[in-house]
């Protein structure tokens, strides 16, 4: 298992969270080319609950979580952990060297 950097353990507080997920599944579904209605359908939510999703405002069951990971061909350690890392530079960017705490090396 491996071990977080900063940006993600710092992601605990749920808005931060909706936010790096819904950006970790914008580019997801981009990379797999699903429209919003196709992954809802695929997922079993209502395009506007999926809507609600992408932009960070709403929360998501561990079941839709897996069922998301499904479909995009992710583990949900990645969706939480890695992508999200790629994805969203973190609001608590107050670093003790003065650079944001998601600066560095992505994987």
């Amino acid at each position: 298992m491996p071990k977080y950097s900063a940006p993600l353990e710092e992601s605990v507080e749920l808005g931060i969270f909706q936010l790096r997920l819904a950006a970790s599944l914008a580019t997801l579904r981009k990379r797999e080319r699903f429209k919003l209605h196709e992954l809802a359908s695929r997922v079993g939510v209502s395009n506007t609950y999926m809507t609600r999703i992408m932009r960070g405002r709403a929360n998501v069951s561990l079941g839709l979580l897996y069922a998301l990971c499904r479909e995009l061909d992710v583990p949900v350690t990645e969706l939480i952990g890695t992508w999200a890392d790629m994805t969203v530079d973190n609001p608590h960017s107050a670093a003790t060297d003065g650079h944001s705490v998601a600066e560095g090396k992505k994987p």
